[in-house]
């Protein structure tokens, strides 16, 4: 009998009775009568030519010719999108499409020579007709609110999309269609986009123009607008379909009959928000509104999206005609020869403007940001601008998501400092690709076993009692003054972690910081204690650095002044920097299989409360967690302690520490790491401590080792202003008496500093 689909239907009485139960029966009824109605009607009308006299013979070959094109002919294959074909077509079901496929191939050129026009000046537009426009007083902040249901973001070259799918332009400089409804009708969004410094590719934003209807409002680089080729002041009604006004560094449009709004930055930056009326109706750049961010490469032909249009062609294909667009074997070797890493650094310091913290608090927008910005860069002649122009997008969103409105000229303001214009390349040049080869370690004179060691997770321990576990959750422990194991293989094999931790006031207020670390390899059954400063105690004596024994290495690292152990046999790593923080390193052979303090080490940040055994009641918060790893020994009076949330941080707590942890020395590493949570940590600190400083600068220090674990680059952050380090602690920096915080070296009584500031000589009186 043969399947029952439309490729085999017979289309003949016989066929169509054998198959009246098919399961496809409806559909291929209407197919039937469709081909029999065409095929019926134009063979009777053949037949009637034949039959009739010359002139109606005439008229019914034209019907006729017409039916069969209305049918056969409205496809996009080879259409000619002349009016007259598109006349013939107006029936057709292919209508709608045909439209919008000749919208690619002649109205562009029509658009961009109209938008051309209105730049330009031209006396024959400025003759048209014109709505007269009605201006409001200067106080005005809106006509209408549009129900926006989505929105679409553009600054520098990157796009957001209506469904949250970011990608960067790659074409060069041009117009562009951002938004177009797949009418045609409603609203269709053009951006001018040009290169800085006379690049081969779009990043900067310079004009919008938007087409409604008969209507043309154009918004440039100043804060004036351009309606039908005149320019006229804000705030204006410009008729019922659309007000303008500007509030502060925006100008805002909102049509309330087309249910669109816009929001421009002159300097580049721009947004705009439609109602749901357009969900699955908009075309362009920013994306098909379809709530679907995994198809959004979209062409008039391909008006549903493409798996198979490239970043570059989805770029290109919506750029008006005439314009020159670097090909794709070139822009693979322009991102090719980027120097990413130095570029990722720069964009970091980009988003680490004070004024931009509060706006990067997820690690993973974070990370979006810094690819989006890096991509950006790779494309950019002039990286000062872009990174303006990334400031700039970032400032934006911020306030979109949050509220925050932050001033464009305190981000100029922070990037012309000279710490950060030293280290921008001022011209656009091409580095050479290189490959690094594995195993180019720095080495600090540790064994050669160690380049062997493949860290798979680390936890940190620092400030006044704060962990940040191997799965990357960051908490307050709430210690006591007593030892708790901060990390142990489960079951107590293999090693054992102990950190012991003492409390700033004999009352203790929660202001408890890490003073002693102590390791076990029960597995070699070996011990080492970590103390402060230099402190190192191997087997129950004290050594000197280096020293390297069977399973275990010891050496310290002076000009980082961190001290270092290293298991090869466990595949452990301890690094102490001697004051309160401590790092945690584990290979991959952990994993899944640790508990403590430092978490389960099983990348699921939401179960890191454990107990040495489970329990079917498990603590409820961390505080709890905590007191119940505290070990038996500890003799200290809970009741002598405060709460962990007694304390509420002052202005002026937040303030040093803003200030602090958003030094311009830091900005390496904001993208990676916000600042945002240790200002916070910091300022809890600083609620509790007797020595504000002190506090201050251990969360400090722990933020600039964490950022630099990140960037894989060290920091010369410290001076003598700005948390030096007390190098009293490292044998005594060299004193032979007596060594006074931050280092400065002093003599017994009867003795005067030699020259060296060292050494005391005995005072001799003449």
């Amino acid at each position: 009998e043969g399947s029952c689909d439309v490729e085999n239907v017979g289309c003949n009485k016989q066929w169509y009775q054998r198959r009246v139960r098919g399961s496809f029966f409806e559909m291929e009824k209407r197919y039937l009568f469709a081909i029999t109605l065409v095929l019926v009607t134009v063979s009777g009308l053949a037949i009637n030519v034949n039959r009739g006299p010359p002139a109606k013979r005439a008229r019914l070959e034209k019907k006729a010719k017409k039916i069969a094109e209305d049918t056969f002919l409205c496809n996009v294959n080879d259409f000619d999108c002349s009016e007259s074909s598109l006349k013939n077509c107006k029936r057709s079901p292919n209508y709608k499409t045909l439209k919008q496929y000749c919208f690619s191939l002649n109205d562009h050129e029509k658009l961009m020579g109209h938008l051309e026009d209105i730049y330009n000046g031209n006396d024959e537009l400025k003759s048209r007709s014109k709505r007269r426009l009605e201006q409001l007083d200067d106080g005005f902040t809106s006509f209408s609110e549009v129900d926006a249901a989505g929105s679409c973001s553009i600054g520098g070259g990157t796009i957001t999309t209506f469904d949250g799918y970011s990608h960067t332009l790659t074409g060069g400089p041009c117009t562009y269609v951002l938004a177009v409804d797949r009418t045609i009708s409603k609203l269709v969004v053009y951006g001018t986009f040009v290169s800085q410094d006379g690049g081969k590719f779009a990043n900067k934003l310079i004009n919008v123009a938007l087409y409604m209807g008969a209507d043309t409002l154009v918004l440039g680089q100043g804060y004036d607008i351009n309606y039908q080729g005149l320019g006229y002041d804000t705030p204006a009604i410009i008729n019922d379909k659309l007000v303008v006004w500007r509030d502060g560094q925006y100008i805002y449009a909102e049509a309330k009959a087309l249910h669109a709004h816009i929001r421009w930055d002159p300097l580049g930056q721009l947004k705009i928000a439609v109602g749901a009326q357009y969900a699955n109706e908009t075309l362009g750049l920013c994306g098909l509104f379809n709530n679907d961010a995994s198809l959004e490469h979209n062409t008039i032909t391909y008006n549903y999206g493409s798996n198979d249009l490239t970043a570059n062609d989805f770029s290109t294909q919506w750029a008006l005609s005439g314009c020159y667009h670097e090909d794709a074997g070139r822009l693979a070797e322009r991102m090719r020869n980027c120097d990413t890493y130095l570029y990722t650094r720069l964009c970091s310091v980009t988003h680490a403007a004070p004024d931009l913290i509060s706006c990067i608090r997820d690690e993973t927008l974070a990370m979006r940001y810094q690819e989006e910005c890096v991509q950006n860069l790779c494309l950019c002649d002039d990286l000062d601008e872009c990174m303006y122009a990334e400031s700039l997008r970032i400032s934006n969103d911020c306030l979109d998501r949050i509220g925050v409105s932050i001033d464009n000229g305190a981000l100029r303001e922070y990037l012309d400092q000279g710490y950060i214009q030293a280290a921008i390349p001022q011209n656009y040049a091409e580095v050479p690709t290189t490959s690094e080869e594995l195993g180019n370690l720095k080495n600090f004179g540790q064994p050669y076993e160690y380049q062997d060691f493949m860290p798979a997770g680390s936890c940190y321990v620092y400030g006044h009692s704060y962990v940040h576990t191997f799965d990357n959750t960051a908490y307050r422990t709430g210690a006591h003054g007593c030892t708790y194991p901060l990390s142990l293989k489960e079951g107590i094999q293999h090693y054992t972690i102990y950190g012991t931790f003492a409390a700033e006031q004999p009352t203790g207020a929660l202001a408890s910081s890490l003073v002693y670390v102590s390791f076990f390899d029960l597995k070699n059954r070996v011990r080492v204690q970590l103390g402060q400063g230099l402190e190192v105690n191997y087997e129950g004596s004290a050594v000197q650095l280096p020293y390297h024994r069977e399973f275990v290495s010891i050496w310290y690292d002076s000009d980082q002044h961190h001290i270092y152990v290293y298991d090869h046999d466990l595949g452990l790593e301890l690094r102490w920097d001697g004051e309160a923080a401590l790092r945690i390193t584990l290979d991959a052979r952990y994993q899944g299989e640790t508990k403590g303090l430092c978490g389960t080490f099983n990348a699921d940040s939401t179960d890191e409360i454990n107990l040495l055994k489970e329990t079917v009641v498990m603590p409820s918060d961390y505080q709890i967690m905590v007191q119940a790893w505290e070990l038996p020994t500890c003799s200290h009076k809970v009741s002598d302690y405060n709460p962990v949330d007694f304390c509420l941080p002052s202005l002026q707590d937040y303030t040093s520490c803003k200030q602090a942890l958003t030094n311009v020395k830091f900005s390496y590493c904001v993208t990676e790491l916000p600042p945002i949570h240790f200002i916070e940590r910091c300022e809890q600190d600083l609620c509790r401590c007797a020595d504000d400083e002190a506090c201050k600068c251990d969360v400090v220090s722990a933020y600039a080792q964490m950022c630099q674990d990140v960037i894989n680059h060290s920091l010369d952050w410290r001076s003598d202003e700005f948390c030096p380090r007390n190098l009293c602690l490292y044998n005594k920096n060299g004193c032979l008496h007596k060594c006074n915080a931050p280092g400065v070296c002093s003599c017994d009584d009867g003795f005067e500093l030699g020259a060296d500031g060292k050494s005391c000589l005995v005072i001799i009186a003449e």
